[in-house]
């Protein structure tokens, strides 16, 4: 199997627990859900592989248990199949409340704590009138209703501390938290903010505040209190609580391109770093009793599950991606005012990818970018340079702001700040190939006409038309139109090269330089017709375009073989650019 597929395989698995190694469950082709536990495997009679039926009206995996529950509503009428890591099954049955109007309808539902302390089931359901209720049920117990006054998605529920938490997201712009209180009735409270994670009264969240640059903070559901964490340095990403008595949390940082993490002690403002086995990308998969579980990525370092026990070790276990086998070093540096990652063959350099993520408010992390596609450039002998363009977050909030309205000059300054590295391997700007997604791929357009001496582009699914794009993200949230009014220009009367992101004027390309774009059909973020519509204005003026159309496939590779596809596009495509052979993965 290429390594595009084993990453695209691998990384959609669900870490559940830990015993003598990562407790896995993968969605097969059967529709369910199968467990698969290591083969020195100890705790609780486990035995494998276990099959969970995802046939329900709602599925949710209960952290605190280790249990799947099933949920098959039938008018009021629900019944609830559990099903343990260990294989055992446990069925039970209640009926909730009746509806004003027609039945119930279940759209979410989570885990929380009753009254008595006690771990429960919130059912967020509608009637046939769009009418939402909380109802809170476990085996064995009574129903409990609360109609919220607040729209949104019900993130957390602790009647231990009269607490339900809403989340009501805006677009662009950090969720606004509604914290109602469902025993009292006491006058709601709301903050904005990112929820994190809830436990034992806390919320921990993530505050962008006045200055744009995030913070960790721990928001008392008792008194509604926000306070400050002090957190690691970097850009703080996510954060989980600790499931004991220490009210500790996890926090997940990147700093200089790669995750770290920390263990903060809000009361102390003591903050103490995990030892981690290797660089990269680090996302949580689960947080429990027992432990919290992440998957980690890297380039270079191959993927591996981590579970940080109660104790504060980290135990680790090899993922399916291998460490890279080749001699090549990955470095933080700062191109004069442009931060970047360098990832350098083992041999000097013959050529330069210059490779520039989505977003823009986003960021180039050490991860296995593109599906691996970096290790094949370095295979061949192409430097890859990961930029954090100005626009780009996790430097701070002048970064990001410098790039609004003034996308021509700063971009142009990042890409000659990359020229003139690569000057230094004696590599010409006519072996310098731009490789963007998304919002990238509309800079990979914009730094050819920017840089004429460049080999050329390969953009994937890139935003061509940002009017367009404005108009259709505002009309389904209207948050989006001051976000896209501060970041561009879009008024009616401005030019094409005023517009910058415009098919009249990223279609100024040089006659030599070669441009790709791969674009899947059904893209409902950037719209394919936007790629056709900018390759039928090139080929009209003579230039060396090509756009390579993905049948049925949206703005990213839903399944394994969309995922190969892309991966073998983009290649072939950066291949043609800079004139080299790049072999497959080896």
């Amino acid at each position: 199997m290429h390594l595009a597929e084993v990453f695209f395989e691998e990384r959609s698995r669900h870490l559940l627990s830990w015993d003598s190694g990562p407790v896995l469950g993968e969605i097969r082709e059967d529709g369910a859900l199968h467990i698969k536990v290591p083969p020195a495997a100890s705790e609780g009679g486990r035995t494998g592989p276990i099959r969970v039926g995802l046939d329900g009206d709602a599925v949710l995996f209960i952290e605190s248990r280790e249990v799947f529950a099933s949920f098959y509503l039938d008018g009021a009428d629900l019944t609830v199949v559990e099903t343990g890591l260990n294989g055992e099954r446990q069925r039970w049955k209640t009926s909730l409340s009746a509806t004003e109007q027609g039945a119930w309808t279940i759209q979410d539902v989570l885990e929380g704590w009753d009254e008595g302390g006690g771990s429960c089931i919130v059912l967020t359901v509608a009637d046939s009138r769009g009418s939402v209720e909380f109802h809170q049920t476990g085996a064995g117990k009574a129903v409990r209703t609360h109609r919220p006054a607040a729209t949104g998605q019900l993130v957390h529920w602790d009647l231990r501390h009269d607490a339900a938490v809403i989340r009501q997201d805006r677009g662009p712009w950090d969720p606004l938290l509604h914290l109602e209180r469902p025993l009292s009735a006491a006058a709601a409270m709301s903050i904005s903010a990112q929820w994190k994670d809830g436990w034992n009264g806390q919320g921990a969240v993530v505050v962008s505040g006045t200055t744009g640059d995030p913070h960790l903070a721990v928001w008392d559901l008792l008194t509604s209190s926000v306070t400050p964490v002090a957190a690691p340095l970097g850009h703080v990403d996510d954060a989980r609580i600790l499931r004991d008595a220490s009210r500790h949390i996890v926090a997940l940082a990147t700093l200089d391109g790669s995750d770290t993490l920390h263990v903060c002690d809000p009361g102390t403002g003591e903050t103490k770093p995990l030892p981690l086995n290797g660089t990269g990308r680090l996302r949580f998969r689960v947080a429990g009793e027992r432990g919290t579980g992440l998957y980690s990525f890297s380039t270079l370092a191959g993927s591996s599950w981590l579970w940080l026990d109660r104790e504060g070790t980290v135990h680790q276990a090899r993922g399916d991606v291998p460490r890279y086998e080749g001699g090549a070093t990955l470095t933080h540096v700062w191109y004069g005012q442009t931060p970047a990652l360098e990832y350098m063959p083992e041999q000097p350099p013959i050529a330069m990818v210059v490779s520039l993520h989505g977003g823009p408010e986003s960021l180039e992390r050490d991860e296995l970018r593109w599906d691996g596609m970096y290790r094949v450039f370095l295979d061949a002998g192409i430097a890859v340079i990961g930029l954090n363009y100005c626009g780009s977050t996790g430097y701070g909030a002048a970064h990001t702001e410098r790039a609004r309205k003034d996308w021509l000059s700063v971009f142009q300054e990042d890409l000659r700040a990359c020229v003139e590295a690569a000057r230094t391997w004696d590599i010409d700007p006519a072996d310098i190939a731009l490789l963007g997604g998304s919002f990238g791929g509309g800079l990979a357009l914009l730094g050819c006409v920017l840089e004429r001496d460049l080999a050329g582009a390969v953009a994937s699914a890139p935003l061509i038309d940002i009017r367009h794009h404005a108009r259709h993200a505002t009309a389904a949230d209207s948050s989006y139109g001051d976000w896209f009014e501060d970041r561009f220009e879009l008024a009616a009367s401005a030019t094409a090269v005023q517009r910058v992101f415009d098919p009249e004027y990223l279609t100024t390309t040089a006659p030599e330089q070669r441009v790709f774009l791969i674009h899947g059909d059904q893209d409902e973020v950037t719209g394919w017709q936007h790629s056709r519509h900018a390759a039928d204005l090139a080929s009209r003026r003579g230039l060396p375009w090509t756009l390579v159309t993905e049948r049925g496939v949206g703005h990213v590779p839903a399944d394994r073989g969309q995922t190969n596809d892309r991966y073998r596009h983009i290649r072939a495509a950066v291949s043609e650019v800079l004139g080299l052979e790049i072999p497959r993965q080896r």
